[in-house]
């Protein structure tokens, strides 16, 4: 049996009794088409599975946006700049606007921090490309993750050298077990390591008043360094050091997350974990361009992460 042929613009427009222009022009959103043209050329698209098999058309990706925050803006920039440079489009897409997928022309999507929905290959006949999600995810569906485990070395052995023993990682309580605990085994090996097992603490919390009071509990009992996954609580963390008599780095280390707006410029910057979104982001776009082309790729690829060591880390003291 011979396969199916592929649909065509050439199809397309035929089918509409329009020109290849006007089906061409409609698939790339140009302003001078009537809507209604424009609407029946991307349902028909859809409906012939046009958009994977043509290479006529811009292609577009949809960016599936759990939620806004500070976190997410790095990845949004190096995709606005990448798509740009591969003359791809972007439709952002919040979490109650997934119909759009049904009534625009997607190529291909990507979620950053974000479960997928367990429908998703019986809705969507749409490549997907998960990125810093450390949750379950599909069969078929490839992630690309910050290293988890190279970021708990990285501070734990900065942390180390110093000569700090007693060392916390508090981290803001997760939806799932796998990214609760990412990073924490080797966390705990590197602690095993170097003989500290028994002087270092994980802490996993939800509310911010918890969260306080553990720090100051933890201050009390001689904890020099402090490992703070969640990078909302940065300034928190800060100030609970500072109300609580100690001097950062003279008495306590701090470690956190990168925010490039804020972390150079706080007394003393801060040591931070830098993830490199463009890396992660042009991992994600080779994938999904591989799989929107009809090929196979990678299920996982891991990006290393950078330790930008400031002024918030220091000797610990005698």
């Amino acid at each position: 049996m011979s396969p199916a042929r592929k649909t065509t613009l050439r199809d397309i427009a035929g089918e509409l009794g329009i020109s290849i222009s006007q089906a061409s022009r409609a698939l790339n959103r140009k302003p001078d088409v009537a809507p209604e043209i424009r609407a029946k050329v991307l349902a028909l698209a859809n409906q012939r599975n046009y958009r994977n098999i043509s290479g006529k058309h811009t292609k577009t990706i949809g960016v599936l946006v759990p939620w806004m925050s500070a976190s997410l803006v790095p990845y949004f920039n190096q995709l606005i700049v990448q798509t740009k440079a591969r003359n791809l489009q972007l439709l952002f897409i919040p979490p109650n606007g997934l119909g759009l997928l049904d009534s625009q022309l997607i190529d291909g999507a990507v979620t950053i921090d974000s479960r997928i929905p367990s429908e998703w290959s019986s809705w969507y006949n749409i490549p997907l490309v998960v990125v810093n999600h450390f949750g379950w995810a599909l069969d078929n569906i490839c992630s690309v993750f910050p290293d988890a485990d190279g970021e708990s070395r990285l501070v734990m052995e900065h942390l180390i050298q110093l000569g700090h023993r007693k060392i916390a990682r508090l981290r803001r309580t997760a939806a799932t077990e796998r990214e609760l605990n990412r990073g924490l085994g080797e966390f705990y090996r590197i602690a095993d390591q170097y003989g500290i097992r028994e002087s270092v603490c994980n802490l996993c919390l939800e509310q911010e008043e918890d969260y306080v009071q553990a720090l100051r509990h933890l201050l009390a009992e001689g904890f020099t360094a402090f490992i703070v996954i969640p990078m909302e609580w940065t300034a928190l963390s800060m100030k609970t050091i500072y109300d609580s008599g100690k001097e950062i780095p003279r008495d306590v280390s701090l470690i956190t997350y990168e925010d490039s707006r804020f972390s150079p410029f706080q007394t003393p910057p801060l040591t931070t974990l830098e993830f490199d979104y463009p890396e992660l982001v042009r991992n994600a776009l080779d994938q999904l361009l591989l799989e929107m082309r009809g090929q196979n790729g990678k299920s996982q690829i891991i990006v290393p992460t950078k330790l930008l060591v400031r002024g918030s880390t220091g000797l610990c003291p005698q």
